[in-house]
């Protein structure tokens, strides 16, 4: 028999559980009792309170050679076996977490062989996924909830009937409601209403005494005391009914506010009819009053259903993720990694796969993914338990004595589970000259892998800029590059090349490539420019205006010849270079016509059409400058241009619009077709080339005749091909 015995935290459920130990001893069963609270308090009666070594500091202290069962096993009352899984020092650590690890090495050593019944004395009032090892993990048969009528105490007993059936929803645990009396005002009747609402009979009635009292100033449980005591026999009846065998009862919690209305005393229990009434003959079935959803004057908020799968952003990895594939950027800082070796492995993996690539297949080497100075924890199960900020000081100080002199932080799941706080550790490195970045990424805890990188670009933007030392009227930041393209370098080097050309020399790069020193210089540039202007690129520009006082460029990084025009013109003037500006518009207008004739030659007259998902302003200038006719146009994401491209995408409107272009591509029959989504046109008319039109391309002054170079590449392509047709091919090998 496996019992365990959950409750709200000193609603008396570790004095009951003993008793109920000591009576079922006396009754002749081998009772083993596990006490699943880090107060370690559960077993004391059974011992006389002697000093119990807990299973979770016995692992933290003892090498797994050297473990055995008997340390952690003390026999008590009538050779009661007693043990406590103990927990971390409050404040740090997971106790829910040292449950599982107790567990874990209680099966590792067959503990609980040799014992006819075990009694799990479990802290009911958290209801972590540890504390619910029990009921989860099949250990406990029968499930006994321990409540006042105090309010507290009666919800603690209702969230504990929830975890039991999102673990169980089909099963029958609940053996019933001990009810321990506080001996205040009308307890008793909100317990029996409590009990005929959810469904439960109540077992046992314990009165207030002071014989309790007395034998706790004894260390010592009731039927030890006086076995012939009332309240001692309580217990020993309670022990022969439950060595007999008792009903047990599915899970049947109150809704929340079918919960409100109870504890206000306005949720009408209804007897059960015969067809209502549980297998067990319970007979209790609770109906709220306004069972359509209106009650007291006020609705209640009924479920809705997630309707459209598209409503929600998707997650590309986790926030930790994210914060280190950016921090790796800052050249000369070290990026120490506050995780398991698996999520490190990751990490490292990912974001150096990028520089192998281009390195392996393109010859070409991008330093700023390939980390300088990566280091991490490996933190692992007995950290999540008692907390690993010792792992990570060691680590800090290890690049410290290596030379680093800055050290980005990054958090993972189980410094976040178990409340690592790593500020002790920042204020010490500080007293020695090292400066400590936290970003508090706690694995998913921030959210995404995006909302890893906007919350390591927020840190740095908010905590590594110092006041400005050097001023330099001719330089300028750039701020919030794509990080992560194939085009980030190209990008970089054509707007670079500008400023060049105008006498303007970048200051700092926020964050791609940067050192730390450029980071606390950021002041000294009069202006910055935000590379993309989406909303956390936003947002890191109030960042910037509020907290220092920037300034920035209206434009972000241009695309196509008269956007890029405009750039440098405006630039010329915020720096007073007008002149300069006049002329590099003058001499790139010379080779922006110079390249565009053999093009023109091309591609003039020739009859097109557009599908896109909304107006991009780079081609509509080099649709006209390369003389294309466009006999139709279709772009139904104009009207939600600020939405996220795939959410229009399924729409029903996109379907609509899709399919009324195919038809006019089939009755006017053009030449090409220019869009962002090739499957609109899966069969184009005979003589028709679709070319793939991406949402951004390369900056600068010549990226739209990139673009157009790259298209002469489809023209004249056959299209169809065994690959199109692929149906004999299938026939002739696999039927």
């Amino acid at each position: 028999m496996r019992i365990a015995v959950y409750g709200k935290g000193g609603i008396g459920k570790s004095t009951i559980s003993a008793n109920l130990s000591a009576a079922l001893a006396a009754a002749g069963e081998k009772v083993l009792q596990i006490g699943c609270d880090p107060k370690h308090d559960s077993t004391r009666l059974l011992h006389h309170g002697q000093k119990v070594t807990t299973v979770l500091d016995y692992i933290l202290n003892t090498p797994a050679d050297d473990q055995k069962p008997e340390d952690i096993l003390m026999n008590g009352f009538m050779g009661c076996g007693c043990i406590e899984a103990g927990g971390p020092r409050p404040g740090k650590g997971c106790a829910g977490r040292g449950i599982l690890t107790s567990f874990e090495f209680l099966n590792k050593h067959n503990v609980f062989s040799g014992y006819s019944t075990v009694v799990y004395d479990v802290l009911g009032d958290v209801v972590c996924g540890g504390f619910a090892v029990p009921v989860r993990k099949q250990y406990a048969e029968a499930v006994f909830l321990v409540t006042s009528g105090e309010a507290m105490s009666v919800y603690a007993a209702n969230n504990i009937l929830h975890g039991i059936r999102n673990l169980d929803p089909d099963g029958k645990r609940i053996a019933g409601i001990i009810y321990n009396s506080r001996g205040a005002g009308d307890e008793k009747e909100r317990v029996l209403a409590f009990a005929d609402a959810v469904g439960l009979p109540v077992c046992l009635s314990i009165p207030r005494s002071s014989a309790f009292l007395q034998a706790e100033k004894n260390a010592c449980t009731l039927v030890e005391e006086d076995k012939d005591l009332p309240e001692s026999m309580l217990f020993l009846a309670f022990a022969e009914k439950l060595i007999k065998g008792i009903p047990l009862y599915p899970a049947s919690p109150l809704g929340e506010e079918e919960m409100e209305l109870f504890m206000r005393g306005r949720l009408t229990v209804h007897p059960a009819s015969e067809t209502e009434k549980n297998d067990d003959g319970c007979g209790i079935v609770p109906v709220p009053e306004a069972a359509a959803g209106v009650s007291d004057g006020y609705r209640i908020p009924q479920k809705r259903a997630l309707s459209d799968p598209f409503s929600r952003i998707p997650l590309f990895g986790c926030a930790f993720r994210g914060a280190v594939d950016l921090a790796v950027h800052v050249k000369d800082a070290a990026v120490l990694a506050h995780a398991p070796k698996s999520c490190t492995w990751y990490a490292v993996n990912g974001l150096s796969s990028y520089g192998r690539r281009g390195l392996f297949d393109r010859g070409i080497l991008y330093p700023a993914f390939i980390p300088q100075r990566f280091s991490a924890t490996d933190i692992d199960v007995k950290d999540a338990v008692f907390g690993g900020v010792e792992h990570a000081r060691q680590k800090a100080f290890e690049l410290a004595k290596r030379g680093v002199k800055t050290i980005i932080a990054v958090t993972a799941c189980i410094p976040g589970l178990s409340g690592d706080d790593l500020q002790p550790v920042k204020e010490e490195l500080r007293q020695h000259g090292i400066q400590m970045y936290i970003v508090h990424t706690d694995g998913v805890e921030a959210g995404d892998y995006n909302e890893g990188m906007a919350l390591c670009y927020k840190t740095l933007a908010k905590e590594a800029v110092g006041p400005a030392d050097s001023p330099d009227p001719d330089s300028i930041n750039i701020v919030y590059e794509q990080t992560f393209s194939s085009d980030a370098d190209e990008n970089y080097a054509a707007v670079e090349n500008i400023l060049s050309l105008l006498g303007i020399r970048v200051n700092c790069r926020f964050l791609c490539a940067a050192s730390v020193k450029d980071i606390k210089g950021f002041l000294n540039a009069p202006y910055s420019i935000l590379a993309r202007k989406d909303r956390l690129g936003l947002e890191l520009k109030k960042i910037f205006e509020d907290n220092y006082g920037c300034k920035f460029t209206e434009d972000e990084f241009p695309e196509g010849f008269g956007r890029t025009a405009d750039f440098a013109e405006k630039l010329g003037k915020l720096y007073a270079k007008e002149e300069r500006a006049a002329e590099l518009v003058r001499e790139s207008r010379r080779r922006y016509d110079e390249e565009l004739s053999g093009l023109r030659r091309v591609f003039s007259g020739m009859r097109t059409m557009i599908f896109l998902s909304r107006k991009y302003a780079w081609l509509e200038e080099l649709v006209k400058d390369l003389g294309l006719d466009v006999i139709g146009a279709s772009i139904p994401g104009t009207s939600e241009a600020l939405n996220a491209e795939w959410n229009h995408r399924f729409s029903r409107q996109w379907e609509t619009d899709r399919d009324a272009f195919a038809r006019t591509v089939s009755e006017l029959k053009p030449a090409l077709i220019l869009t962002g989504d090739p499957s609109v046109i899966p069969d184009p008319p005979e003589g028709c080339t679709v070319i793939p039109v991406k949402r951004t391309i390369r900056k600068g002054f010549f990226s739209a005749v990139q673009e157009a170079r790259k298209w002469t590449d489809y023209l004249g392509r056959q299209l169809k091909g065994r690959w199109r047709d692929d149906r004999p091919v299938f026939e002739k090998y696999y039927t």
